[in-house]
């Protein structure tokens, strides 16, 4: 959702010319089948995993290139006909209810007299849901310093993942309320939107330095791409903003938010129907109904329910028969292996009102943030070098964190390829809160994280338990979906 920080940004910039998305031709390509890519492969057994499932081939899709490719100037459409409406339309107040510090006059929460409240609209079109989100870093050294981090001037991908919840956010609520009533009044009508889920956010091009060693501009765009009865998807995009006419935009992440809205006094609170008009709308439409599908058959098939496959069983009987030296008791560790447990990195972290969303509940991209930040340090450990954010795979919002409660995260490394030389590896990192004057320990979510190293690893990281097995292999699933992702979208980042 969005921060007071952002709401100044979303103010003060306006829509400009439309974004080139070529790049975005693989991505929705990408969209469509991303639950259902599950090519993985073993790196103990000689018998691929990928034998089991499906695997996923764009260059046999033929006819699907030229539906997307009229997506695509769809999208383009979408920026060009907002330019009226666009960043200023972003619904405020997302973020920071329970503050009052630096709070300006479109802040404060209002109340609309009932016979002047609006109709909620019954009917949306996607263009309806357009937002974006300029950081023109070039023209605000403030701003591009709160960006940068503190290894190798890389962008801090946290605090883009903090932007990309408000802009979801409030692509979700432009979809939701009638036009012209803005987040500070959704109370008056008596909703509320939480982020269920983040389905995937995938890197397809290197965020990288201008040859001046500046930060390019950025933009961050996202619009409703499916609405069902009182859920909806976001599906957001990262590019950036061409410096002079000649130059294109290049597509950098791209990923989809679950946002479900509810009433203040208990249950779902029914949406707008999404009404689609032309080919390239209903292609769309059509998409998220198939992510939505593969989704729930994803789920069923997730190791926290089901046993792992024959395929599966055999690998890890392969693993822990085969390296008998390494997991006998009191057994010497080799320097090319590290144990799962051993590569855990632990945090604690008071939860103030500063940080809490419009519903008094703690921010979720604050959170997000501050579980990238912790899995990155994870990684840097482990690997011994500097590395690159590739892939945040599914992570549902389970539980709300209160305000007042101690947030624990608990990072640990739960996958690396055994065999040939690799680069990239999964890290997971568990939320839990916990009360202060109970000791009530509750999960919240868990994030799921893929890193890329910028030279070859020298180790690899094995479980020692059952259920660092049962992690290891999840996280082996994930990993190995990412890459066929991001082969999908011909991704410089496989």
């Amino acid at each position: 959702m969005l921060g007071r920080r952002q709401i100044a940004h979303f103010a003060r910039t306006s829509a400009s010319k439309a974004t080139t998305v070529s790049s975005l031709h693989r991505a929705l390509t990408l969209l469509s089948r991303a639950s259902s890519t599950s090519s993985w492969s073993s790196s103990i057994s000689p018998s691929p995993l990928s034998s089991e499932v499906n695997s996923f081939n764009p260059k046999q899709e033929g006819g699907s290139v030229s539906r997307i490719a009229r997506l695509l100037e769809w999208s383009d459409h979408l920026a060009r006909t907002n330019k009226s409406q666009g960043n200023a339309s972003v619904p405020h107040r997302l973020r920071g209810a329970s503050s009052s510090r630096n709070r300006g006059p479109d802040d404060k929460l209002k109340r609309i007299p009932p016979d002047q409240l609006k109709p909620l609209p019954t009917t949306r079109r996607v263009q309806d849901s357009y937002v974006q989100l300029d950081l023109k870093f070039s023209e605000d050294p403030v701003l591009r310093e709160s960006y940068l981090g503190g290894l190798s001037k890389q962008t801090r991908m946290g605090r883009l993942m903090e932007d990309f919840d408000s802009v979801a956010g409030a692509a979700a609520y432009r979809y939701v309320l009638p036009d012209g009533v803005t987040v500070s009044e959704a109370e008056s009508y008596g909703l509320y939107l939480v982020t269920a889920a983040v389905d995937r956010m995938d890197v397809l091009k290197p965020l990288t330095q201008l040859h001046d060693g500046s930060v390019p501009d950025l933009r961050l765009s996202g619009h409703v791409s499916y609405a069902s009865e009182s859920s909806l998807e976001v599906f957001v995009r990262l590019s950036t903003i061409p410096q002079k006419p000649e130059e294109e935009s290049a597509t950098i992440l791209i990923g989809r938010f679950a946002m479900a809205c509810r009433k203040y006094s208990g249950g779902k609170q029914p949406i707008a129907q999404l009404v689609v008009v032309g080919e390239q709308e209903e292609e769309l439409v059509k998409m998220g109904k198939v992510m939505r599908e593969n989704k729930k058959r994803r789920k069923a098939m997730s190791l926290e329910t089901t046993p792992p496959s024959a395929a599966e069983a055999k690998m890890l009987h392969d693993l822990f028969v085969g390296k008998q030296e390494i997991f006998a008791r009191n057994a010497s560790c080799p320097d090319d292996v590290v144990f799962m447990a051993d590569t855990a990195l632990k945090s604690a972290t008071l939860n103030h009102p500063t940080e809490a969303n419009v519903h008094n509940k703690i921010f979720g991209g604050y959170l997000m943030r501050l579980a990238y930040e912790t899995a990155f340090a994870t990684a840097c450990l482990f690997s011994r070098s500097t590395v690159h954010f590739i892939a945040l795979d599914e992570i549902r919002f389970a539980l709300p964190v209160e305000i007042g409660s101690l947030l624990l995260l608990d990072s640990k490394v739960t996958y690396s390829p055994i065999r040939g030389t690799h680069k990239s590896f999964h890290v997971s990192v568990e939320a839990a809160t916990t009360d202060l004057f109970t000791g009530e320990r509750r999960v919240t979510n868990t994030f799921h994280f893929t890193f890329a190293s910028d030279r070859p690893l020298a180790r690899h990281v094995l479980p020692k338990t059952y259920l660092d097995a049962i992690s290891w292999l999840d996280a082996q699933r994930r990993r190995e979906e990412g890459i066929a992702v991001r082969k999908a979208y011909d991704s410089e980042e496989v």
